[in-house]
């Protein structure tokens, strides 16, 4: 027997609502556990019932609503949301997509259409539950400012994720001119990137598998070029191919990008499954974030695949991390707190911080999160039907 999909109906409309109810009486294969009447109420009921469906009416002013749905998209991103409105501008469709909603629906809400829509929620639903994942996950790390840490979190994510489970896990250095993955493995790589590339362009996965070292915390590395000068030799499709390689050899392959929007790095965040944008309390940081976040936006990239991640948090900070999220109007996946010492003491060494610093606070959170990147959800991009 089908497994029913539990539906949240929120509408300020109560014709809207008995409407539905009765319609979902007759269904074999939904059930209703929750009438929302009131907007402000949506997100606690929401998180307390847990629904596959929501159904989320667009008020007229409906960016508060949108910020609404954004925020339980990233809390539960299994959730389908079906928002309903009686504009429907190619605007207002492409902001709703953005915040997460997998079904746009015009009011008067045509039963027809919401039946399909459920239908395809439903057969999603039942894909994952029996599907494994056949691919590995792409985790690109990436700041556009300098200095905020990404080598750090990227190479202790790296051996995080090598650690669970043993998964296997890739880490690519895509700063090819100034990387310093290795150095903080104290790592000696006789192959790097360069040689993984054949005279004619293209990529072997057997010589890439043989040109990658394994560091002994488990983590296979694939080093950058040994002079600045050999990343010219390096194109945005061999990129793409090394990526696509990874993708099926390893459960995760992170990339610590360089600080640029170049044509490589953009291949990297086209075909990463997830961006982890990194942050910090700091002015000139939050602008240079706010400037990354339009340029995703403008890319396409939904919330589940773009993550902000605030690091080096104190209680001293001036700027508080529900500050940055206000300022930003985007949600933040993860807080990582400071500790200079600790982390420059695992630099210095060239051992990880999950291995070697593992009581402190900074590991013990980026273990975390390391932990949290298997329930991320893959919506890459936003999808808008004519």
């Amino acid at each position: 027997m089908t497994e029913k999909l539990s539906i949240a109906v929120a509408d300020t409309d109560g014709a809207v609502r008995k409407m539905l109810k009765n319609q979902f009486s007759q269904m074999n294969n939904v059930k209703l556990v929750s009438e929302i009447k009131r907007t402000e109420e949506v997100f606690e009921e929401v998180r307390r019932t847990k629904p596959d469906i929501l159904i989320l009416e667009l008020p007229r002013d409906f960016s508060r609503t949108l910020r609404t749905a954004e925020r339980i998209k990233m809390e539960l991103p299994n959730l389908s949301i079906f928002v309903s409105s009686e504009a429907k501008t190619p605007e207002l469709i492409i902001s709703a997509m953005r915040a997460g909603a997998s079904e746009f629906l015009s009011k008067p809400l045509d039963l027809d259409e919401l039946k399909v829509a459920i239908e395809k929620a439903l057969k999603i639903k039942e894909q994952i539950k029996v599907q494994a994942p056949k691919v590995g996950r792409i985790i690109s790390v990436f700041s556009k400012k300098g200095g905020m840490g990404v080598t750090t979190l990227a190479v202790n994510l790296g051996v995080a994720l090598s650690q669970m489970d043993d998964r296997k896990t890739a880490l690519l250095d895509l700063d090819l001119q100034l990387g310093d993955v290795s150095s903080f493995l104290n790592l000696s790589s006789e192959y790097n990137i360069i040689d993984v590339c054949n005279k004619e362009g293209g990529i072997d996965e057997v010589k890439l598998q043989s040109c990658m070292t394994r560091h002994q915390s488990g983590v296979y590395v694939l080093a950058e070029p040994k002079s600045p000068a050999d990343s010219e030799n390096i194109s945005s499709s061999q990129i793409n191919s090394i990526l696509l390689h990874l993708r099926s050899m390893f459960s995760f392959a992170v990339i610590d990008t360089p600080h640029t929007f170049d044509s490589k790095t953009l291949e990297a965040f086209e075909i990463s499954d997830h961006i982890i944008v990194i942050t910090v309390p700091s002015v000139s940081s939050i602008r240079a974030t706010q400037k990354t976040l339009t340029v995703f936006r403008d890319l396409g990239y939904a919330p589940d695949k773009v993550k902000l991640v605030v690091n080096r948090t104190s209680k001293k900070d001036r700027i508080t991390a529900d500050e940055i999220e206000k300022t930003l109007n985007y949600p933040i996946t993860f807080v990582i707190p400071n500790n200079y010492p600790a982390v420059i003491d695992a630099i210095n060494t060239g051992i990880p911080l999950v291995n070697h610093q593992t009581d402190s606070n900074v590991a013990k959170s980026i273990t975390e999160l390391a932990n949290d990147i298997p329930k991320w959800s893959r919506r890459l991009f936003i999808e808008l039907k004519e």
